[in-house]
């Protein structure tokens, strides 16, 4: 499909261009010349290209809509239906608060601290396969979404780390993590008394356990803190068993707060660490936001990030099947 009523591909700084030479992300903006944007035209051009939208999501993996005049929740979740994608409950261990229909707040960790690269709710065997983001407000300075093909993060590491990947694929990883009894302001985990309801550690550990997280090992910190280890989680994974056989790497990533452990005991290697490090750096791009943005990625194979900023920041987002 060429025409594309009420959108336009555009340009940013920011885009790669990969080597078949699509750009990384999409970006489509308002037709121009045009009259005004409006919010019901980038509804009807969404919901008459769908099929369009779908096929290059799964291609690309990354569509920037920037141009158009969304500026609350509420226009927000009147695009997200437009999609027609059906909603993936939230189920990580981020601080998130529902804002309208379909609509939470991002992650809500403090704006000076990173947000590391990783898929979101990589530790579930289901997890979102589209993830949708909105700035209703942006930083004055900083405070970037960060995106990376883990496609091609994963291609470079089997390069200088064949074996690795062959067990990170076959066995996963295993993450000691923890979650404190009450909320940290300056973490992005709820304490795990508000986040199961509860302030008695036998109920806490049921609903942990039966959370949908692989949770072995549960044990208690002096402080209340509450210690656990979550996995195996296979840490590659194909992009679509039918239809996209690239690999995706899933992890290591933000889940644990220790280094992670392979299925056989043995720790992530630090030299294969350091190298993940510097190829998601090299291959990331950094989106600057504008207000009104609306940034889709498939969760398949994209990991996103966010950079420090200063404040006011407000970035929203829904989590779709």
């Amino acid at each position: 499909m060429e025409e594309l009523p009420f959108l336009e591909k555009g340009r940013i700084a920011q885009q790669q261009i990969l080597e078949d030479g699509t750009l990384f992300p999409m970006v489509l903006l308002p037709p121009s010349p045009a009259e005004s944007p409006s919010i019901g035209s980038l509804v009807d051009s969404i919901k008459h290209n769908r099929e369009w939208i779908d096929n290059q999501l799964k291609q690309v993996g990354a569509l920037l809509f920037r141009g158009f005049p969304l500026r609350s929740a509420s226009d927000f979740n009147a695009v997200v239906e437009a999609f027609g994608w059906e909603e993936h409950p939230y189920l990580g261990l981020a601080s998130r608060t529902r804002v309208e229909g379909r609509v939470y707040t991002a992650n809500e960790a403090p704006l000076d601290q990173p947000i590391i690269f990783h898929h979101e709710m990589a530790m579930f065997d289901s997890f979102p396969t589209k993830l949708i983001f909105f700035c209703e407000v942006a930083p004055p300075e900083g405070g970037q979404t960060s995106v990376v093909l883990s496609t091609k993060i994963t291609e470079r590491m089997e390069q200088k780390f064949p074996q690795l990947v062959k067990k990170l694929e076959e066995g996963g990883l295993i993450y000691s993590c923890s979650i404190p009894q009450d909320d940290d302001p300056q973490s992005f985990m709820r304490g795990w008394q508000s986040r199961y309801e509860t302030t008695t550690k036998q109920e806490a550990e049921r609903k942990h356990a039966s959370s949908g997280v692989p949770v072995s090992k549960i044990t208690w910190a002096d402080d209340g803190t509450m210690l656990f280890e979550m996995g195996p989680i296979v840490s590659i994974r194909t992009v679509d068993k039918e239809t996209d056989k690239r690999k995706a790497l899933f992890g290591p990533s933000a889940l644990g707060q220790a280094t992670p452990t392979l299925r056989d005991g043995s720790l992530f290697p630090e030299e294969a660490m350091k190298l993940l490090i510097q190829i998601t750096e090299e291959e990331c791009v950094d989106i600057t936001w504008e207000v009104g943005d609306v940034l889709v990625l498939d969760n398949r194979f994209v990991q996103h990030a966010r950079r420090p900023s200063t404040p006011p920041r407000r970035v929203l987002a829904a989590f779709c099947k």
